[in-house]
């Protein structure tokens, strides 16, 4: 395997992805990628989008599996519990298990278009082609809204390959569209709240404390004093008095975790607002879905033009001076480990 990847039986295939020249062919054939897979997503979405349900159903699990392995190696395989994962995973059961229903496509609707979509905004997710991370980051949080958006207005039909809800065509009432697009889906993120505070503070506990290495949503939000959702949140709770003025987020206190628990849930009520309509009006559900999209576009042009073209160059600068010190076809691991596992931000 070993003399198959970099040529050479002793060099582990761990260390040579991470020498300079390979770093940049991986980059330049995951640019590639990335645009063929968007080409793709397109193509399907406009040409056929009564059968985009089945492009989502083959390239999700391929997508997952990546993000799994590359979280994996680097210590972010909490990341995995986060609610988008389960709304996706709550899509792919709905795909193969529960096509038929429409209470449940509602409820993935709610998911996709609410919550899952407008965390592309929140977090400034960017479209930046040349990292495998931040494109898979883009379909998680993206292919979910167009899968119900075709499913929405192209999935009723006659076509066997179609998404096949008979009710999909119809206008819902004021309390069915309550039950299925609110009610419902709110009674599902408190199931997957509940399944997440479990994992972390009750079963893993003692392992997430003895390994502080270990990354999880809260610990990367509370730690990241510059991200704008941090100082948001921070602001309004010295406002009403629950931090002090010199108190910062603590991932590990008790009060900090309420504090975000309590956030995350108003952010899924605001972001469920707006579903009723986007479900019954074809121009709203788009202008919302594009809005989101070029959200995405927009901070990838911005991740090119102000951060990227600088810091790219000076990692790998870092990286070719290191490895002419070293003396050696690859680098040390502890030098890898702090300079290339960490993504460019």
């Amino acid at each position: 395997m070993r003399r198959a990847v970099t040529g050479n039986a002793d060099t582990r295939v761990r260390d040579y992805v991470k020498i300079p020249r390979v770093i940049r062919q991986i980059d330049k054939v995951s640019f590639c990628a990335g645009v063929y897979g968007l080409m793709m997503t397109e193509y399907i979405a406009t040409r056929a989008p009564e059968k985009f349900w089945l492009f989502y159903a083959v390239a999700m699990p391929g997508v997952f599996l990546a993000r799994a392995v590359y979280y994996r190696m680097i210590r972010w395989q909490y990341f995995l519990y986060d609610f988008c994962y389960f709304a996706n995973a709550s899509a792919m059961m709905f795909l193969w298990r529960w096509k038929k229903s429409a209470t449940v496509f509602r409820c993935i609707f709610a998911f996709a278009n609410g919550p899952v979509l407008l965390a592309i905004p929140l977090w400034r997710n960017s479209l930046v082609f040349h990292s495998v991370d931040k494109v898979s980051s883009i379909f998680v949080h993206a292919m979910p809204c167009l899968m119900t958006w075709c499913g929405r207005w192209y999935g009723f039909g006659n076509d066997v390959n179609r998404l096949s809800v008979r009710e999909l065509g119809a206008d819902v009432s004021v309390l069915t569209g309550c039950l299925d697009l609110m009610v419902y889906p709110m009674f599902a993120y408190l199931f997957w709240q509940a399944l997440y505070l479990a994992k972390t503070e009750l079963i893993d506990r003692v392992k997430l404390v003895s390994d502080p290495a270990l990354m999880t949503s809260l610990r990367w939000l509370a730690s990241d004093r510059n991200s704008s959702a941090n100082k948001y949140a921070l602001k309004m709770m010295r406002g009403i008095g629950l931090f002090g003025a010199d108190e910062f987020f603590d991932a590990e206190s008790i009060k900090t975790k309420f504090v975000f628990v309590m956030l995350q849930l108003g952010y899924t009520i605001v972001t469920f607002i707006p579903i009723p309509l986007c479900y019954s009006n074809y121009y709203a559900h788009t202008a919302l879905m594009w809005a989101a999209f070029g959200s995405s576009v927009y901070n990838g042009a911005v991740y090119y033009i102000d951060v990227f073209s600088r810091r790219y160059v000076e990692r790998l600068a870092m990286a070719e001076e290191l490895e002419r010190d070293s003396q050696s076809p690859g680098l040390s691991e502890s030098e890898i480990d702090r300079l290339m596992m960490t993504p460019i931000d």
